[in-house]
């Protein structure tokens, strides 16, 4: 449940850096991104926009201003997000904003952003333009429109097909069950929301694959392989409820791999590693993130679609410690363990593909 964000007190937030030795110092101030305003923040990801090497941080606040912290590499952050361009509405409005991923949909070789926010405000699409600059791209997505009437929560981009381009999930549902009582408004139990690539730079509203589930009041989404059969699937967090688990039978003869990171030098997780895949003309990224969606934690391992290529040409890993590896020639339809500094450590077939 929820009574307000308005005329409730915030709250600052905490960043806690590993010391190494099992503990945690709180840094937040000393970093510059305790938030000073106490705005409601709600999501949170990490993700390097830039392309320099360092993780960066997005935060979704709800009835405030969102923020992009760009890592100065010395411990320390600088919020850019107004002169960034993501922080508000592509028209200047404060919206109520809680799910967040990143995602290079467009193939640009830069991370763009989705936010989703509340009722009649829209889910918003940030398309990164140049490292530095973001547009608010959801009109000419085709996302505006679908995503208005719903209060929305936890997204992602993945590729549902695995064709190589990715695609877009929300959660939606609303905070009062009292809307229910409004003849004609929102209800408090939502339908889901699939969006299919059509590598333009639009979306295809395809929600008709999840008419068999019942709206509800949905909240967390979580993305992941769960049965190792090369498709993402969905767990998704029914308020008052259990959970539900949407597998995918994605049924293409589209070609896929999945990376599971170790790291030895960096953190045994990876987390921050970055891995780049080309496979004949597709070239994709994805980075290891803790935490993404909204109050989620996705798989680890990294899937990749990969279309009509049976081979990988060059995998590339930059690890958290800047070092980078590069394996050639890779087969698809695998499962591979890589550990920092050792490359392949294990290779689990995924099931066979059905005839094109």
């Amino acid at each position: 449940m929820q009574c307000g964000p308005w005329g409730l007190p915030g709250e600052s937030d905490l960043l806690f850096h590993n010391k190494g030795d099992g503990t945690f110092e709180e840094v937040s101030k000393k970093a510059g991104v305790d938030d000073s305003h106490h705005y409601y923040g709600l999501g949170a990801t990490w993700g390097d926009y830039d392309n320099d090497g360092w993780p960066d941080l997005y935060v979704a606040n709800d009835a405030g201003p969102n923020f992009l912290y760009h890592n100065k590499h010395d411990g320390t952050f600088e919020d850019v997000g107004l002169l960034a361009g993501v922080a508000l509405s592509g028209d200047g409005m404060e919206q109520g904003s809680m799910g967040v991923d990143w995602g290079d949909y467009l193939h640009e070789g830069r991370l763009s952003m989705v936010v989703t926010n509340f009722v009649e405000q829209g889910s918003t699409l940030y398309r990164n333009l140049d490292k530095q600059n973001f547009a608010d791209g959801s009109v000419r997505a085709k996302l505006n429109k679908p995503t208005y009437p719903y209060v929305s929560w936890g997204t992602a981009f993945f590729d549902m097909d695995n064709d190589g381009w990715l695609d877009l999930f929300i959660a939606n549902g609303h905070v009062y069950p009292q809307v229910d009582t409004i003849p004609g408004g929102t209800p408090y139990r939502e339908p889901m929301l699939l969006f299919r690539n059509h590598r333009d730079g639009t979306f295809e509203d395809v929600s008709q694959a999840l008419a068999a589930m019942p709206p509800q009041s949905r909240r967390g989404a979580a993305f992941g392989d769960v049965n190792n059969d090369g498709n993402v699937d969905i767990v998704v967090l029914n308020v008052g409820e259990p959970p539900s688990l949407l597998l995918n039978h994605n049924e293409s003869a589209n070609h896929r791999v999945l990376f599971k990171l170790v790291g030895t030098k960096s953190n045994k997780a990876a987390i921050g590693a970055r891995v780049t895949v080309k496979a004949g003309p597709l070239v994709q990224f994805s980075e290891v993130r803790g935490g993404s969606s909204y109050l989620s934690q996705n798989d680890l391992r990294l899937h990749f679609g990969l279309g009509g290529n049976s081979r990988m040409n060059e995998v590339s890993i930059r690890w958290p410690t800047g070092e980078t590896e590069t394996l050639r020639d890779v087969p698809a339809d695998f499962i591979y363990t890589l550990v920092e500094g050792g490359g392949i450590h294990e290779k689990v077939p995924l099931p066979s593909l059905p005839e094109p």
